[in-house]
């Protein structure tokens, strides 16, 4: 079922219109901005996006102009985990790595701990209106999650034909703080 929900909404996001996705994904991040959350941190990890995902080019670059600390994660395959780096160009420093993902290129790669990180920027392929995601299957963020802060605030960010009444989950699925699409914000 999980398989099946997740190829059914990433085939839905893939057939949005470029210049929809771009518009929407501005909006998405005006109404990001809208948290009061988000001046207060310090340091804020997001995902560079891929595909059809929400772009977050624009919502790096604005926190790195506020001097903001910016942390993306980085696919380590054979521990099926992710390792977090601290990002201060995105023009410059990334190029196109593990599973066809954008990352750090290798001289560019600076360790931060999980605990340091105030807000996550969490990508999904789809979410519900209890703060619940679906990822892409391989429980990266899943495993990540858990070793955040409890204070740690978790954004996941999306279009609204990603937002459902419920997604498929387990017991081990972390709650997010909030979904937040181009039409709203829900605080969860």
């Amino acid at each position: 079922m999980k398989k099946e929900f997740r190829k059914k909404v990433i085939s839905d996001r893939k057939k949005q219109n470029p210049e929809l996705i771009n518009l929407n994904s501005e909006l998405i991040f005006q109404n990001l901005l809208k948290l009061d959350e988000i001046e207060k941190a310090n340091v804020i990890m997001a995902y560079l996006d891929f595909n059809s995902e929400v772009k977050t080019d624009n919502i790096i670059n604005y926190f790195l102009s506020q001097n903001k600390k910016i942390v993306v994660p980085l696919s380590i395959v054979d521990e099926k985990k992710l390792l977090l780096s601290e990002i201060k160009d995105i023009k410059n420093e990334v190029y196109i790595g593990t599973y066809g993902i954008r990352e750090p290129k290798p001289k560019f790669i600076r360790p931060v701990d999980a605990k340091n990180i105030d807000i996550v920027i969490v990508p999904a392929v789809a979410y519900d209106t209890n703060g619940y995601r679906l990822g892409y299957g391989g429980g990266y963020y899943d495993r990540f999650l858990e070793s955040l802060r409890d204070d740690c605030i978790t954004i996941g960010i999306a279009f609204e034909i990603q937002v459902f009444d419920k997604v498929p989950k387990e017991d081990h699925d972390a709650k997010l703080n909030y979904i937040i699409t181009e039409k709203r914000i829900i605080k969860i």
